[in-house]
């Protein structure tokens, strides 16, 4: 709206348009031309931090670009694309700051921290990242502590209380940075919320909805069992009300249960009141109470369920999430009444649902990786991370650091992925922070092994940052 204005002459929009935006053509373009701009920028500053080797960038880089999952999101409009956007950031950060030996400068964290706090708003379960660089600290010592033994790294050698301390005290700032960040986020929310006059309140209890959708597969007893023992956890009369909803809705109609019909159900019985705000808080507590009552202690029925939606997000391969995105850009033909602005859309306008699936089957591009699930990737992760191992022992190279970080992404990426499916419903789109991470992880792997296989004089890390691990080995040896 704003760039109509200005190429026709028109008058400035004011500040109640962003309360209620205008969908146009030339705006949408905007946006994704912005987003696909901001894309190959955060990936060149991954890939130029993975390696100084001129032509593994470019074979990372070529790599990525034949990957169509990061292209794809960032086609699309959403709150997704820029957490991946800056998912890569925080990763290309991260190893900045873990390949410093010494002093790690104060806007580097305050950076992390900022991309965090960020990344959080578009996505609360992206709080999972920040345990990624306490992890890793946790994770070096570890390696430093074996890696005598079975690599031979001189350097590994001279660690001594000193490095210690300074990786404890390192940790000691990734998890104060993290905790602020979160505090920062959830802050950041609720005074925004606050200053347009909208109650705020977690979604956990909306997402939860669809977790206990596998409710309907279950045999009666089952569940029966499970809700009896959901609502002895409640901790209040409103929880126990809407677990007595559940298991109503679940015996009359279990096979056809809907969420969102339900969500409208529960709210009329709880709070009949539609205009008492107050008491919609009420109904969102209730709702987010029954979190707790359902996890808390976990079920083993429970448990199964999200057992079977981790080993499908393991099975999962590229094509098929990119498929599911193009299968929910079809979501509006079936609610064109709720979305009526995207009706002027050039991506809608005059096309049906089968058009725009038929983008993805006429383009083999969105089709490739074929068969390559998100479990091979992993077991490719291992034979890399074996071989870094290897070709360092064989040059005496000190590649802690390179691995300890490699392998925090790898868990956090599992851990954000298991997180999501505790907590919701198995969808495709719910593994991208998974792949993301494990692909950035891949790269500095693959970086690190090319650097110390063809280069073996050349440092991992920086000329700077090499000088400065030797100073500091220098004054403690003094």
């Amino acid at each position: 709206m704003l760039f109509d204005c200005l190429r026709t002459g028109g008058s400035l929009p004011g500040f109640s348009y962003f309360g209620h935006p205008l969908l146009t053509d030339s705006g949408v373009f905007l946006l994704v031309g912005s987003q696909h701009l901001a894309l190959a920028l955060s990936s060149f500053y991954v890939i130029a931090v993975t390696t100084r080797l001129l032509w593994v960038r470019f074979v990372i880089a070529v790599t990525w670009a034949a990957n169509p999952l990061f292209y794809t999101l960032a086609h699309c409009v959403g709150g997704e694309t820029l957490s991946m956007i800056f998912v890569l950031l925080i990763g290309a950060t991260g190893l900045r700051i873990i390949r410093h030996s010494h002093k790690v400068p104060k806007k580097q964290w305050l950076l992390f921290g900022i991309l965090l706090w960020l990344c959080m708003l578009t996505r609360q379960i992206n709080a999972v990242l920040a345990g990624l660089l306490p992890l890793t600290f946790v994770l070096l010592v570890l390696y430093r502590s074996t890696a005598v033994r079975f690599v031979g790294c001189q350097s590994c050698a001279g660690w001594n209380g000193p490095r210690y301390k300074q990786c404890f005290q390192k940790a000691i700032v990734a998890v104060a940075v993290g905790i602020s960040s979160i505090v920062l986020a959830n802050a950041s929310l609720r005074t925004l919320c606050y200053a347009v006059k909208i109650p705020y309140h977690s979604v956990v209890g909306f997402a939860f909805l669809g977790r206990i959708k596998f409710l309907a597969t279950l045999p009666d007893e089952e569940r029966n069992q499970l809700l009896d023992k959901a609502s002895k956890n409640a901790n209040s009369a409103d929880v126990k009300s809407l677990i007595f909803l559940l298991r109503n809705e679940f015996n009359g109609r279990a096979a056809s249960w809907d969420a969102g019909a339900f969500q409208n159900t529960a709210r009329a019985s709880l709070v009949p009141s539609e205009g008492d705000l107050t008491q919609q808080q009420r109904f969102y507590h209730a709702l987010n109470g029954m979190v707790p009552a359902f996890l808390w202690p976990p079920s083993k029925i429970l448990i199964s369920a999200v057992a079977t939606d981790f080993k499908r997000s393991q099975r999962i391969t590229i094509p098929e999430v990119v498929a599911f995105v193009f299968v929910s850009s079809r979501f509006y033909f079936s609610h064109r009444d709720v979305m009526p602005q995207c009706a002027s859309l050039i991506t809608f306008r005059d096309k049906n649902a089968d058009q725009i699936f038929g983008i993805f089957k006429s383009h083999s591009y969105f089709r490739h990786p074929k068969n390559v699930s998100y479990r091979a990737f992993s077991l490719v992760w291992i034979v890399l991370l074996a071989a870094l191992f290897l070709i360092a022992k064989t040059h005496k190279r000190d590649i802690v650091e390179v691995a300890s970080y490699a392998t925090a992404l790898i868990v956090i990426a599992i851990l954000m992925m298991l997180a999501n499916c505790v907590l919701a419903i198995f969808q495709p789109r719910y593994t991208l922070p998974m792949w993301e991470l494990t692909l950035v992880s891949l790269s500095i792997l693959f970086g690190g092994v090319m650097g110390t296989l063809l280069h073996p004089s050349h440092p991992l890390h920086s000329p700077k940052l090499s000088d400065q691990a030797k100073q500091s080995d220098r004054v403690q040896g003094s």
